[in-house]
Order: structure tokens, then C-alpha cells, then sequence
């Protein structure tokens, strides 16, 4: 299977967000995932960009597609979306300036927000990828996005289990603080709750699952 993306695709995002990491205090943007990206233990920067490397995998062709990438942060899909010639927007209450920002490094045309509530019309494909676990009225928000959905559109979503292996997994890469409020299987029984059904499911790494990465449609 070809791969959606590669090392040198990876390489223009790592120097973006350690230019941009070294502007601010350390633990500025650990929320957005910045160094986890650019970490220096290769597996974990490995991890992280397999989240997205599946992420986009599980969500097919998207050629032409309208996409909302929900937490858009550092826009680590931007690129691709555009290569795919998607009609692309995102949404970041908290880092929508380091989504402009990655914006103008990698001249890609997204139309930024940062309330989700105000968007209007609806998406082919919505991404919510490591985001939702830190919302804490989730049900209001996944009522909203179920609501952006085309009928026949997809929701990717990716979570971390929050189980022993992914905590010592933070411990040993070095991070200390904890900004979530759920887990992927708090976050999947809500979107059944809603009545969105999940259609394909994969997980990083069997048998020590850290990440689970899901699609979800209206149908």
C-alpha cells in the first residue's frame, strides 16, 4: 500500500515546529503535539506520525473533498489535503494562530476558525484527530459535528487508550503534564450515542494499544 506520506514530507513539517517550539517556553505547545512530532526518540515521533499516516489511510479518497480538520493545531494533514485539491478548513479555539502560522510556512490555502459552532454547511470528510479527548462538554461538540457531516461523509477520530503502556510510554518520552479529560473508549461510546456508527477501526500497537484510530458515518 502506498504511503500517504513521506520522509521528506515529515522533514518540512519537524523543522516548522522546531522553529516555531523555540520561539516560546518549553511546554508551550505540548497540547498541540508539537514535540511529539519532532521528538528525538525516533519511536515516539514515529508513533505520532502513524496516527496520521493512518488516519488518512482509513479516510480513502478523498480527492476534491470539502475537509474540516477539527484541532487543527499545527495542521500536520494540511499538506496533504491540498495536494488532494481539497476545498479545506480548520478549527482550533486554542492554537488557531500556530494554524495560520503553519499556513503561511507551507502556503496552503485553509479557511482558519475557532468555534466550531460557528460553522455553517457541511464537510465530506471531518478529521478530529487526538482532540476530543480534551473537550470537556463532548457531547455538545460530537452533536455538532455529527450535524457538519455530509449524509454520506465520514468522521476519522484517533484517541489515546490512557491505558498503563501509553502512560509509561509519556513518562519515558519525558512528558509530565496530562490535559485530558477522557479516553478514546469514552470518546467512541459517545459518537455511538449520537447514533454515528463506526465502520473501520485500527489500532497502534497491538498488543500494546496506545492509539485507536476510527471511522465513523451517518449510515
Amino acid at each position: 500500500m502506498d504511503k500517504k506520506i513521506d520522509v521528506s514530507y515529515k522533514e518540512v513539517y519537524k523543522k516548522a515546529f522546531w522553529d516555531i517550539q523555540n520561539s516560546r517556553a518549553p511546554g508551550f505547545f505540548d497540547e498541540a503535539a508539537l514535540p511529539s512530532y519532532t521528538h528525538p526518540n525516533g519511536l515516539m515521533s514515529r508513533l505520532f506520525w502513524d496516527r496520521v499516516e493512518t488516519a488518512l489511510t482509513i479516510a480513502g479518497d478523498i480527492q476534491n473533498h470539502t475537509v474540516l480538520d477539527f484541532g487543527c493545531g499545527g495542521g500536520p494533514i494540511f499538506l496533504y489535503l491540498q495536494r488532494c485539491h481539497c476545498s479545506i478548513s480548520g478549527c482550533d479555539n486554542k492554537f488557531s494562530e500556530l494554524s495560520k502560522d503553519m499556513c503561511g510556512r507551507l502556503s496552503t490555502q485553509v479557511a482558519i476558525s475557532t468555534d466550531v459552532f460557528e460553522l455553517g454547511g457541511r464537510f465530506d470528510t471531518i478529521f478530529a484527530l487526538d482532540v476530543l479527548e480534551h473537550i470537556p462538554d463532548l457531547e455538545k461538540v460530537s452533536v455538532k459535528l455529527k450535524e457538519l457531516i455530509e449524509d454520506f461523509g465520514q468522521l476519522i477520530i484517533s484517541g489515546p487508550t490512557e491505558n498503563t503502556f501509553y502512560h509509561l510510554g509519556r513518562r519515558l518520552a519525558g512528558f509530565s503534564g496530562h490535559y485530558h479529560v477522557r479516553n478514546i473508549y469514552d470518546i467512541e461510546r459517545q459518537l455511538s450515542e449520537i447514533g454515528l456508527r463506526k465502520t473501520e477501526l485500527k489500532t497502534l500497537y497491538w498488543p500494546m494499544p496506545l492509539f485507536r484510530i476510527s471511522r465513523w458515518t451517518k449510515q
